[in-house]
């Protein structure tokens, strides 16, 4: 399984939010500092806000955090709702596709199985799990924001 650049993003945001902690961060940050196009972060943090796992001051010295815990927040839930209507295969598309095969194909419900299984494996994956403040990560977004400022 290949994840949409988008959910990739939106999982990268996820885990530099939560080692930021309280600190507000901006998009353009995050955007630098993962050599994104402001534009497309600025979508990935958007739908970040609308599903309530960030939350958004806006003005003078505003910025985003999480509005959940690190321990709320699953990566196999973020994943089924930016992956959902996105199959493995065309035929596991939300539209069907346009397989000829589709309508009898027994590939199709093994390979849904697998897609939902992908899933399953990430349900106790926990954003707090993925970036404790001693963790490597912690210590290389510290420097990533340093070398930015």
């Amino acid at each position: 399984m290949q994840l949409s650049t988008f959910s990739d993003y939106a999982l990268r945001t996820l885990m530099h939010m939560a080692l930021a902690g309280d600190d507000l961060l901006t998009t353009r940050q995050i955007a630098e500092i993962h050599n994104a196009k402001i534009n497309h972060l600025a979508k990935v943090t958007s739908w970040l806000v609308r599903e309530q796992y960030v939350d958004s001051q806006r003005g003078r010295g505003g910025g985003l955090r999480l509005a959940r815990p690190t321990d709320a927040i699953m990566v196999g839930e973020v994943l089924r709702k930016l992956e959902r209507n996105t199959g493995l295969v065309e035929c596991l598309n939300h539209d069907g596709g346009s397989c000829p095969l589709s309508p009898t194909c027994e590939l199709t419900s093994a390979l849904r199985d697998a897609q939902e299984a992908f899933f399953v494996a990430l349900d106790d994956v926990s954003l707090a799990s993925l970036t404790t403040k001693s963790s490597k990560m912690s210590a290389l977004l510290k420097r990533l924001n340093a070398e930015m400022v």
